[in-house]
C-alpha cells in the first residue's frame, strides 16, 4: 500500500508536490519575502523546517486534510511559501500563505458561495499581481469558462497549458480521492 507519493528533482531530499491517497494533496509555491540571511537564521539558529521537508513530513504523518492544514500552517519554516492543500470532500481545499512563524492567511474553498476553485500564482491573493506576470486573471477566466461541471484531469491540464498561465518547471494534476490518476509532466 502506498503511504504517499510525490514529485521532486533528482537528488533532492524534500518534496514540493505530493499526495497521501484518500487523504489529501499538497503543493508548495514560492512566495517572495524576506532576505536570504533571514532564511539562514531561521534554518541554523531557530532550527525551523525547510519548506519542502515539511511537505514530505506532512505527507508521511498527517491522517487527513484537517491535520495536514494544521501542520502546514503551524510548524515554523525557514522561508515564506504558499501551500496549496486539497482533500477528498468538496469543501476541503485551502491556500495557506505562510511566513516563517505561521500563517499570514488561510484562503479556503467556499463552493456554496461560488468559490469552487482557488488560483495561486506566487502572489498574495489579496494583492494585484504585476501586469508582467498576471497568470491569475487568465487562469480564473479559463476555469470559469470551463465550468465546475466540466472540470476533470484533462480540462485542468489544458488550463495549465495556456500561454498566459504556463510558467513552471513541471505540472502535476492529482486528486487524493482518485490517487491512481496522479500525473506529472516536465515542462
Amino acid at each position: 500500500q502506498v503511504a504517499y507519493q510525490g514529485t521532486t528533482f533528482f537528488g533532492y531530499v524534500g518534496l514540493w508536490t505530493g499526495q497521501s491517497p484518500h487523504k489529501f494533496t499538497v503543493s508548495g509555491d514560492e512566495r517572495a519575502g524576506g532576505r536570504w540571511w533571514e532564511n539562514a537564521v531561521a534554518a541554523f539558529l531557530n532550527r525551523n523546517y525547510p519548506v519542502s521537508w515539511l511537505v514530505r513530513d506532512t505527507l508521511s504523518r498527517a491522517e487527513d486534510f484537517q491535520s495536514a492544514v494544521l501542520r502546514l500552517a503551524g510548524i515554523p519554516i525557514i522561508a515564506e511559501v504558499y501551500y496549496i492543500v486539497g482533500g477528498v470532500l468538496p469543501k476541503e481545499g485551502m491556500v495557506i500563505t505562510r511566513n516563517r512563524r505561521g500563517p499570514a492567511d488561510l484562503w479556503p474553498l467556499d463552493p456554496l458561495g461560488g468559490a469552487w476553485f482557488r488560483v495561486e500564482t506566487n502572489y498574495d491573493h489579496w494583492t494585484t499581481p504585476p501586469p508582467s506576470d498576471d497568470r491569475r486573471t487568465a487562469a480564473t477566466k479559463a476555469l470559469n469558462a470551463t465550468g465546475q461541471q466540466n472540470i476533470n484531469f484533462d480540462t485542468l491540464f489544458k488550463v495549465s497549458l495556456l500561454n498566459s498561465v504556463f510558467n513552471t518547471v513541471y505540472t502535476t494534476v492529482m486528486s487524493a480521492a482518485l490517487p491512481g490518476k496522479y500525473q506529472t509532466w516536465i515542462r
